[in-house]
This record gives structure tokens, sequence and C-alpha cells, in this order.
């Protein structure tokens, strides 16, 4: 019995004390806050990479595919993944890089800047006819030129994509003087377009030779409305105006017009594919006033041809009172220099050009070309200006954004236009050769 007891204090002795301890514990515990959790770091805000997406348009007639297509995809599940991978490997093959930038902190915006900065050692000889004035004396000159382009994408919270781009170019004269030139100044919304661009009658513009791309494109300020018809169709409506661009210092451009030119552009994609068709209309102030029309098609075809990507471009465009829409850029230049806008004329342009990648680093160009118009003046017979061309390179890229090579251009020319001033260099025979490295960013 006595152990009993000594349990039962020993048990009361405890609850006594732990009674002790709430009691003085509790008054600390209401007088002390809820300490509440720790609000987490907010994570710093940095640029995120992004790729340039221009507006989308659904096709107006889209076909949808078979039901023994999609059977066979259905019910073969193993050649369906095979020929996912296959595609997959044609998309990335075919597929060109697109354009990066960055969306800024706060913005939904995708900015891209990007340039090209080119040099080179020109070499020209020249050679006349009899009869002619003298030529110019052969000459060497370093050709120096940049080009920088400023594109932004944004998508509105309706799903409507808005772009713009931005790009001028400068580069030096003969006469150490400089010149800048606006090559695009455009907005897009959906499928229009706004602003100064090329024209969408022009299909093949020689990007791959040096020597065009150091001559102003043909630019035009215009509006507009591209519609997908199918997957590999695609219309181009525009009404284009080349006073606004570039067109007045390569081609001759009227005063006093009433109405822009009006361009109607059809393209075929698919596969090694591209088919470039399209009409040109435009207003020639007189009295009385008369129209001009111009028409152009074009292809470029692209396939592996032992080992190596190659490709064909062949374009022939015919005009009536329609010079400024025949002819290259080089072309161009040389006829805005002894015609007049208002002169009544016809005649046709046609250029074949290829391209063979020997190597991952190692690609060849050549085209050949002709221009030719008939400019009938009064008190001549007939009036006609002849342009032969031949131009290659041979283009060394080591590495992404560097290409280093050289280049070759003959060009016959013969303008026959009485009671016309020709400048000397321009009717004769002229070669030129140049050594060129460029950089793009």
């Amino acid at each position: 019995m006595e152990s009993v007891s000594v349990i039962g204090a020993a048990w009361t002795t405890r609850l006594l004390l732990g009674t002790l301890c709430l009691t003085l514990a509790s008054p600390l515990a209401r007088a002390a806050p809820a300490r509440l959790p720790a609000k987490p770091a907010l994570a710093p805000s940095f640029a995120r990479a992004c790729t340039i997406a221009l507006p989308e348009t659904p096709p107006l007639f889209d076909s949808a595919p078979s039901p023994a297509t999609a059977s066979v995809d259905a019910d073969d599940d193993t050649s369906s993944d095979d020929d996912d991978d296959d595609d997959d490997d044609d998309d990335d093959a075919d597929e060109e890089a697109p354009e990066r930038g960055l969306i800024l902190p706060g913005s939904g915006t995708c900015l891209s800047i990007s340039g090209t900065v080119s040099a080179g050692l020109q070499r020209d000889s020249f050679k006349v006819s009899r009869n002619g004035p003298p030529p110019p004396s052969a000459a060497t000159t370093i050709q120096t030129s940049a080009a920088f382009r400023i594109a932004t994408s944004h998508e509105l919270a309706s799903g409507l994509r808005v772009g713009s781009a931005f790009g001028f170019t400068l580069q030096n004269l003969t006469d150490g003087t400089s010149e800048a030139t606006i090559d695009e100044a455009t907005i897009l919304i959906g499928p229009w377009t706004f602003g100064l661009d090329s024209s969408r009658f022009s299909f093949w513009t020689g990007d791959e030779f040096i020597f065009s791309t150091r001559v102003p494109s043909r630019t035009v300020g215009l509006i507009a409305l591209e519609l997908p018809l199918t997957e590999s169709w695609t219309a181009t409506l525009a009404l284009e105006d080349p006073a606004l661009g570039n067109a007045s210092t390569t081609v001759p451009v009227a005063t006093g017009r009433r109405f822009p030119d009006a361009v109607g552009r059809i393209v075929y994609e698919s596969g090694g594919w591209t088919v470039h068709g399209a009409l040109a209309l435009r207003e020639i102030p007189g009295t009385p006033s008369r129209f001009g029309r111009a028409g152009i098609i074009g292809a470029t075809y692209e396939t592996e041809l032992l080992g190596a990507t190659s490709s064909l471009t062949a374009q022939i465009a015919g005009a009536i009172d329609g010079a400024p829409y025949i002819g290259s850029q080089l072309d161009a230049r040389t006829v805005n220099r002894v015609l007049l806008a208002s002169d009544a004329n016809r005649g046709f342009s046609t250029v074949v050009s290829a391209r063979r990648e020997w190597t991952d680093e190692l690609a060849s160009n050549a085209y050949v070309s002709r221009y030719w118009l008939a400019v009938p003046l009064a008190g001549q017979v007939r009036g006609e200006i002849r342009i032969d061309r031949v131009a290659a390179n041979l283009v060394w890229t080591p590495v992404e954004g560097f290409k280093a090579g050289i280049e070759g251009s003959v060009a016959w020319a013969r303008i026959a236009l009485s009671g016309r001033e020709v400048a000397v260099g321009l009717a004769g025979r002229q070669i030129s050769t140049q050594v060129f490295v460029e950089r793009s960013f």
C-alpha cells in the first residue's frame, strides 16, 4: 500500500507541474502574434528569345485530307510514326532559318535587329566602238556598304498579328561621297501591307550577286493584300507608286499621274518549285494620256543533283510602254539615264540563273540576261536599247554570318537613240571583277 501511495503522489506532482507550465505559457502565447509564412522571392525578369512571325491568313480554299488517306493514317500507327519522322527531317531541311529576336521585359513584342556589312576591291575596264567617244580608263575602286533592318512582331488579344519592318542601306560612291537609301518601311496588319517595299511584280532580283545588291532595289510605295488561296497558291493585289520609293532612282517615273500602278500576282510554291506570274498596268500622262502594261512569268526549281543542292531560275518579262517593269536593277539604272518617262517603248527582258552548293561552305552562282527595248522617236527609223550580261561568282562561307568570294561580270550595251546624249561608259563593253567579304549579324 505504501508503494501505491508513493506512485500516486508522483503522478499527482507531474500533473500539477504540467498545469502550472500551461498556465504560465498561455498569456505569452496570446501576446505573441502569429508568424506569417515568408513570401517567395520574385524571379528576375530577363529578355526572352523569340522569332519574328509574319501574319498568317488561313487559305480561302482549304482542302481536307481524303478519307482514304485518313483511314490509312489511323490504321497504320507504325508507318505514321515513320512518316512523321521523315516529314520533320524534310521540314527542317526545307525551311529557312527564322528571323530571331528578343522579347524585352514587360513587353509582348518581338524585336529583331539585323544587318550586313560588306567591302570589296573592284576593277573595271571599258571598251567602246571606234565611232564613239573615248572610253574611260580602267579603274580600281574600294566598294563598301552597310545594310540594317529592324523588324517587330506582336500578336493582339484578338489573335490578329501586327508586324513592322524598317531597313536602309549606306553605300560609298565612286566620287568619295556616300548615299543612303531606304529599302523597306512597312506595317503589316494581317494580310495587308502598307508602306515602302519591293514591287510585287518583281521575281528574280539577283540577291546572290554582289553587283546587284549594291544597286538600289525597285522599292515603291504600296498598299498590298496577300490572299492564300490554298496551301500552295497565293494571290496578291497591290497599288504601287514608284515616285515614293527607290524606283525613281533606277527607272524613269512620270509626273502628274492621277492613278497609282496596279499589280496582280499569283505564286505557286510546292516541293522544289516556285512559280511566279504577274501583270502590271501604269498610267502615262500626256495629251492624251495612255496606259502601259507589262507581264512576267518566272520559275525556280531546286533539287539534289549528284549529291549537291542545285537550283535553276528562269524568267521572261515583256512590256508595252512599261519599261520600268522589265530588266534587272543594273539594266534599269542604265536605261534611266537615256530614256524619258514619256517615251513610247516596247520590249522584253529575260534571265537564266543557276546555283550549286558544292559543299556546306562553297557555292557558285551564274546568270546570263538580255534586255531589249525599242523606242520609236521622231526623226528616226527606230531607237533601240540592248544590254546583254554574263556574271558568275564563287562564294566561301566558313561560318554562319561570314562569307568571302570573287565575282566577275561582262556587259555589252548598245544604245542607238538619235538626239539623245549617251554618257561615256554606258554603251560598249564593260568588264568588272570584284573580291569581297561580307559579315552578317
